[in-house]
């Protein structure tokens, strides 16, 4: 299996290494990779960030994201051919805006991944059905940046239109990941 494992804004490639431990192990021979994120996110040494978040509307979000996932795309294909794992052992996950991208890249490109592990992250505003590809949402109730109720009503229309897609929520969990969230994705991957 492939693990892609995509950071959150102001993160680095380092910061995944939770993710890395816990749920590189859920497979055998699991190659797990963090890459980092094409920008300085310009707050700190070494801080980065897969788009530009300064003066994000609504609107140019989806541009932002959208420019970013050729070269992502490119990347994780790259990988694949190099490794010899298809696209069908591959799995995206990624924190805030690396699970956005993730989503992203799996709502634009058909077998690139067969899942994703989304914590805290947003889907494109015309996400469409992902045929071949399994979404896995976790978030935190408490999370002011991702509201709650706009997450469920997204998976509620991914599921309507056939998507395999599925929502954990930690109660008392703000923009954050926590054991909770982590087992259960745990579990998605262990399960097949």
């Amino acid at each position: 299996m492939l693990l892609v494992l995509l950071h959150g804004w102001g993160a680095r490639a380092e910061d995944m290494e939770v993710l890395a431990h816990t749920l590189g192990g859920c497979q055998p021979r699991t190659l797990t990779l963090a890459p980092q994120g094409f920008e300085s996110a310009g707050i700190s040494t070494g801080a980065r960030q897969w788009f530009d978040v300064q003066g994000m509307t609504p609107h140019n979000r989806q541009l932002r994201i959208a420019a970013v996932l050729p070269r992502m795309a490119a990347w994780i294909s790259t990988v694949q051919m190099q490794t010899g794992v298809p696209w069908h052992n591959t799995v995206l996950a990624g924190f805030s805006q690396g699970a956005s991208v993730a989503l992203a890249l799996a709502c634009v490109h058909e077998r690139l991944a067969a899942k994703v592990l989304a914590f805290s992250g947003r889907l494109p505003e015309a996400a469409k059905p992902v045929p071949g590809t399994s979404l896995h949402f976790f978030t935190g109730a408490q999370d002011a940046l991702l509201p709650l109720e706009e997450l469920r009503a997204s998976v509620q229309n991914l599921h309507t239109v056939g998507s395999r897609v599925t929502l954990d929520v930690a109660e008392n969990l703000g923009h954050s990941i926590n054991m909770q969230l982590l087992d259960r994705a745990r579990n998605y991957l262990v399960s097949g």
